[in-house]
């Protein structure tokens, strides 16, 4: 193998498929990636046997072969070269980098013992969706994930297509967040499917998926396979059954209050200095039904609280928070009104906004 190519594309490969690098002690190999120029493509490969991807990059091919390295030492070395024009050689299994003022030969293994990247073979049935339009779905939804250990089926985002639509899920069981995106946002060779993507899966999309352009995802029972043009991301599904979510979510609301979003979310963090470890603050309308108290106290610190404007569907309410998760369903909003909707201190709360139907914030109380 030899070939030449630019620093910063190199650069932008290794930078792409680094957080699929593995530490498995039992298999070193996990810990290289594996450059291979084939045909007129070069293309590095990292994995962790749970997720690899792949980077297709640019570059002028001289001799077509394969290698694997460690990943740490190539991208010591690429990320610190002053030049940017790179030579990549296989001589024995060794890779020799040459640029100028510089030389190096880093000790390989043999590709074949590099693991065996799975695929997908049903590629009639897929989902194409914009880049921005996932990422920014993702991003919405993976604030109400945590990685479990008991419970497996919640540490990933939930994937449902139905109806022409597409729906993102994600909870901890304490909070809950929907998004959905309508048939007009995405194209479709699929009638029905669901699954659970890993939280870190849905993490490395969300890192690596910068550009403007078309996303395809594709499936089978124990895997799923995001890519573009360049990039290809292939992850396990985490195997079980995602919890019947509906059923938490109130029906019908008895007290609306509609306040500015921001004023909101700029209280809860005034209000939360005093929070201490327990992270509580209380939110309630009482007999001055135009305006939402926010309070927060410690026998330790003090006690604050701020009062924000607001107008009122219903009667007075008081119900206690994780203030950070709290904020968490405010910041997924754009919009500058946001409506709180409150049946009683114990049960489940929503916070949505009618410009946004399509998402949803379910939060459970602390205490009433």
């Amino acid at each position: 193998m030899k070939l030449i190519i630019l620093k910063n594309n190199l650069l932008e490969g290794l930078t792409a498929v680094e957080r699929s690098v593995g530490e498995n002690v039992n298999l070193p190999i996990l810990k290289n990636i594996l450059l291979k120029a084939d045909g007129n493509k070069i293309i590095l490969t990292a994995t962790n046997l749970e997720l690899a991807t792949r980077y297709l990059i640019s570059g002028k091919i001289i001799e077509n072969g394969e290698i694997t390295v460690l990943h740490s030492v190539f991208m010591n070395i690429v990320r610190n070269l002053p030049a940017e024009r790179i030579t990549l050689e296989n001589k024995e299994k060794q890779l020799l980098i040459t640029a100028e003022n510089y030389e190096a030969v880093v000790q390989g293994q043999d590709p074949r013992e590099y693991p065996i990247i799975p695929t997908i073979q049903n590629k009639k049935e897929y989902l194409k969706i914009a880049v921005s339009v996932l990422s920014d779905a993702l991003a919405k939804v993976v604030v109400a994930v945590q990685f479990s250990d008991i419970r497996p089926e919640i540490s990933g985002i939930f994937f449902r297509y139905s109806n022409q639509t597409l729906t993102l899920v994600g909870t901890d069981g304490f909070r809950l967040t929907e998004k959905r995106l309508e048939a007009n946002r995405l194209e479709s060779t699929v009638n029905e499917a669901s699954v659970i993507v890993p939280l870190k899966t849905a993490n490395e999309l969300l890192r690596i998926l910068k550009t403007e352009e078309d996303l395809s995802v594709f499936f089978d029972p124990n895997q799923i396979l995001f890519k573009t043009q360049n990039l290809e991301i292939i992850s396990h599904l985490i195997d079980g059954h995602f919890p019947e979510y509906q059923a938490i979510v109130p029906k019908q609301l008895l007290n609306e209050a509609v306040l500015s979003r921001i004023e909101f979310m700029n209280a809860v963090k005034l209000t939360s200095a005093f929070a201490g470890r327990s992270n509580d603050i209380t939110v309630k309308v009482g007999d001055n039904k135009k305006f939402l108290e926010i309070y927060c106290a410690s026998s330790a610190l003090g006690e604050n609280r701020y009062r924000v404007p607001i107008k009122l569907k219903g009667d007075k309410f008081s119900a206690a928070f994780n203030w950070r998760y709290l904020l968490d369903g405010l910041k997924i909003y754009e919009s500058e009104e946001i409506t709180l909707g409150v049946n009683s201190g114990d049960k489940a709360v929503v916070i949505k906004n009618q410009n946004e139907a399509n998402q949803l914030y379910v939060l459970m109380p602390i205490r009433a």
